[in-house]
Order: C-alpha cells, then structure tokens, then sequence
C-alpha cells in the first residue's frame, strides 16, 4: 500500500526541525519527506492521495506514561467524577443504580472519584456504610482519581480479609471509623488487595472476547487524540494477561509499552527486577524491558523534605523503601539489562531515586541505560543538574498543568523548594531530555491539551503559572513525540517524520506553531495513521 501526503505543513521533528510539505508512504514506511511536487516520484500512481490543504502533518504521538489497562474497563465502570457529577450523593446514586442492574456478588467498580481535600479525612470520602447501603449485595470498590487510594464497601472489605485487626501495611494506611471498624477508606498499598481482585473478576466475569473488545475501544479513544504509542505506567499480572489475550486475537492497533510492576499496584516489583518477564516483548505491537518502581506515595502525602525559616529542615511523607531495599531492585533489574523507570513526586524521593540510579550507572554494565524518574514534581534546581549530569531521563505530565497548576504552586511556593512547578524551560535550558505523557487518568489524555499547558502556562482557572517556564509550540510537540518515544526505546522506528521511520502520523487542523498559543488545545486531530494505515478519521 502506498500513501501521498501533500500541500501541508509537514512538522519532521527531526534534527533541524525540518519543515516540509510532502510525505510518501510505502508498505508502512516513510519512503520521502520534501516538497510535494517531489515525494510524487516515490510512488506510484495509484497511490492514494491525501490532500493536507494546509493542514499540519506530524508524528503520532507517544504518552510514555499512562494507565491504559486501568482505563480499558471504564464502559463497564461507574463515572464516579465530580463533575460531571454533582455531588457525593450523585455519585452514591449512581454506584446504587448500577448495583441494582448488576447480579449478585457481581463487583461494582467506579472511577474518578475524588475529595474536595486530598491526604485529609472528611466527610466528603465515601465511606463504607455509604457503599453499603446503596450496594448491599456486590463488592464495590471505587477508584480515587489519583489512583493512589480506593473506597470500598463491607462486601470487598471481606472478600480480600481486611478487617479492624488487619495491620496497616507498609506504604499504606487502613483508616478506621470511631469504633476501630475500617471505615472503607484505603491507602497506598492498602487497597492492592482489594483493586488486584476487581480486575481479576472483570477479566473472570467478561471473557477473553469482550476483554479484547473492551482493550481495542480503548486503543481507538487514544488514536482520536493522535496518540500511537502507549506506556502502560504499571503493568501487574492481569494488566498482561489482558494485552496478551488481545494481542493474540489481531486487536491491539497501537503499540503498548508494558512497565512491569509487582503483584499489586503498589507492591515491590521483586520477580520482575529479577528478569521474570523478560518475555514481554510478545509481539510487535506489544513491547516490555521496563520495570515500575514507586518511590513514595500521594496519601497522605509525598516524600518530601521541607526547610523551616529558621533553618531547620523537617521530612514529611514516608518513601516505600530505604535506599538500600531501593537500590537492591534498580542493581538486579540493570543487571539484567531491564530500564527502570521510578515514581517520585517529593524532592526526598527524587533524591533517593537519583542515588540509586548514580550507583546502577557506575557499579552495573552497559551504554545505553535511559533510566527515568517518572513525575518529577517537586524536584529542587539542584536535582535538575543532577539529572542532566546522570543522563536521567525526565518523563513528565503536562496535563496536570492544566488540573492542578494551581495546587503545584501553592505546594513548590513551601519553604525549601526552589524550583516552580513543572519547570519546562528550565529543564529543557539544562539540557534534560524531557518526555512529556499524561498519567491518564489522574490527568486528562489529551497531547493539545498538554501542548496548550506548556506553551500558555495556564492552568484550568485561568491562572498563569509561571509563565517564565513556558516554551515554544516546536519543543513541546518534541517533547511528546521524539523525546516520549526515546523513553520508550522507539525513537529509531518513530517519533519523527523521516525517511525509514514507521508511517505513524497525526493530521491535525491547524498547525500549532502557527497559532496562537491559547487557541492550542482547540485543534482538533483530524487522522491518525499507524504503519501508515488509516484508523481514525473525523
């Protein structure tokens, strides 16, 4: 099959940062980039013609970080958001009506769920009796909308055995009611139990078939946003199983990128450090050689440390593990040539997260590590040195500019962090190499809306932040495409528009580097190509 992109705005992302015009596609690969009267000659004459009519032609994006599995049963979810929803009895109302239409035992699982103040217990969480009365015959568990917490009711509290004398696990709190009862509310590595078995029953409950179906529709919600490229940010046993049952029946249209984790969402990845999983790499479509480790937690809050005005400083959060346990899981996992990749939101964690990472470089072999600290949100200006003296990748999240700006601000603007939220400009200036994903779903998807974020600073109230860390429309699509693919080992076969690069492209309405900034997040993905086939098309 042969494809001819002309009369466009062709964004390479390559080297120079080539603008051209004209594209050719054979067999799935880019055969020509130049002006249009010239790719004609790279194919034949009945190849189909796609007039771009100005319109921008760039490379699919990668979201190198990003939840995928966790998402893929959201048609067969509650929407427990606020908004759309009203309220908290909105949201109970809506876990009541799904129960109702549900048999027996069945789970109930909802989604997005979250408390007007996070890391704090008020009355606004849901609340086990809550659950119960409007599910009294399913377990329900109800994810956070930061993934980093879970609510659940007597029915799943006892099917995985936590009751008022289970001990709270290291890395995660059991919250308890005035009598000593567990009040439904769980924490970090608390709620592993209770998530692992909601996907176990969804896998269990609905086949491999409608599994498959169910991966497939998400794959083509991320096509519609241009995205070709995927890095599941926490891969467990039944996230694998899903892909690979969808793998082998011809219905994974984008490639995925898995990160392998523990047992739990939370739990050490001990047996993947170890080189468990080195048959990840299933197919061409489905892809591993990364472990996930969490280096601290959201609730109650991240491993941080603060300096008081007077000079003292004063640690706040605990990290899941020591430096040693840390470093015992980074050594074993580049001893087996794997790519780490650690969660670490505090500058504590950052910097434990660092050492490690300094130590793997110089006491275990090879050339082309790209290890990668993932988040990277409270990170000083030293720790940004430091990466780039490391070689550190930075896989980052623009879209939390947009939902939280407000609250990144409020958290870098404490005593003793001298850094502003996500630093862009900064980090970019210091020569990190930066990848930009989502962590869909605690954040929107969206790559425009993560573009708008960078260049506009502008988060969802309209306030600016920092807008001397903003950069140009050109580097943030970099950062989403090339960078995110390199973080990902994919650079060499996509990421930009060059010759013998896969046919992964995106045609967007409008050019971004040519608009103004705060029109970014109203371009609209028009055609998404992958191995130079059309799967999406508005």
């Amino acid at each position: 099959m042969e494809l001819l992109f002309t009369g466009g705005r062709v964004l390479t992302i390559d080297a120079m940062d080539r603008i051209a015009s004209g594209v050719a596609v054979r067999d799935g690969r880019i055969v020509a980039v130049g002006d249009s009267a010239d790719v004609h000659n790279a194919v034949g004459p009945d190849a189909t013609h796609v007039d771009l009519r100005g319109r921008a032609l760039v490379p699919g994006f990668c979201d190198p970080h990003n939840h995928f599995s966790m998402t893929t049963f959201e048609p067969r979810s509650v929407d427990c958001r606020r908004p759309p929803l009203a309220s908290k009895s909105a949201v109970l109302d809506a876990i009541a009506a799904a129960a109702s239409g549900s048999p027996a035992g069945q789970w109930i699982w909802g989604l997005g769920f979250s408390q007007s103040e996070p890391g704090i217990v008020t009355d606004d969480m849901l609340f086990r009796d809550e659950l119960d009365e409007v599910a009294p015959n399913n377990p329900v568990c109800v994810m956070d909308s930061s993934y980093h917490a879970c609510y659940a009711n007597s029915a799943a509290l006892a099917m995985v055995g936590i009751d008022r004398d289970t001990p709270d696990p290291r890395g995660g709190n059991i919250l308890h009611d005035d009598s000593g009862e567990p009040n439904g509310v769980l924490w970090e590595r608390a709620m592993d139990p209770v998530h692992h078995a909601t996907m176990r029953s969804y896998i269990d409950t609905f086949g491999p078939d409608v599994v498959a179906g169910l991966v497939e529709q998400n794959a083509l919600r991320h096509l519609s946003h241009g995205i070709t490229s995927v890095g599941d940010a926490l891969v467990m046993p039944e996230s694998a199983e899903i892909y690979r049952l969808t793998d082998e029946r011809g219905r994974l249209p984008i490639a995925i990128h898995q990160m392998r984790g523990g047992p739990g969402f939370f739990a050490a990845p001990e047996d993947a450090a170890a080189g468990a999983y080195m048959d990840d790499d299933v197919s061409d479509r489905l892809r591993g050689g990364i472990v996930k480790i969490f280096m601290d937690p959201v609730w109650p809050s991240p491993a941080m440390e603060l300096c008081h005005p007077d000079g003292t400083t004063e640690p706040v959060g605990e990290p899941y593990y020591g430096q040693e346990e840390v470093d015992h899981l980074v050594l074993d996992a580049a001893s087996h040539g794997l790519q780490v990749a650690i969660h670490c939101i505090g500058n504590r964690a950052v910097e434990q997260g660092l050492n490690e990472f300094e130590r793997a470089l110089r006491e275990t072999p090879g050339d082309d590590r790209r290890f990668r600290i993932e988040h990277f949100m409270f990170a000083t200006s030293e720790q940004i040195e430091r990466a780039q003296s490391l070689g550190v990748m930075i896989s980052h999240q623009p879209p939390f500019l947009h939902l939280l700006g407000d609250y990144f601000e409020q958290a870098t603007a404490q005593p003793g962090i001298d850094a502003v939220p996500m630093p862009y400009r900064s980090m970019l200036d210091a020569g990190v190499h930066v990848a930009s994903g989502s962590d869909f779903p605690c954040a929107p998807v969206p790559p425009l809306l993560g573009l708008y974020g960078l260049t506009t600073r502008t988060s969802r109230d309209g306030t600016v932040i920092a807008a001397d860390e903003a950069i140009h429309p050109l580097e943030a699509l970099r950062t989403y495409t090339l960078n995110s693919a390199a973080a990902m080992f994919r650079d060499h076969e996509v990421g930009s528009v060059e010759v013998g690069k896969r046919a992964d492209l995106a045609v967007l309405s409008h050019d971004p580097t040519l608009v103004d900034s705060t029109y970014i997040r109203e371009i609209v993905v028009q055609q998404t190509y992958v191995d130079g086939e059309l799967l999406y098309s508005v």
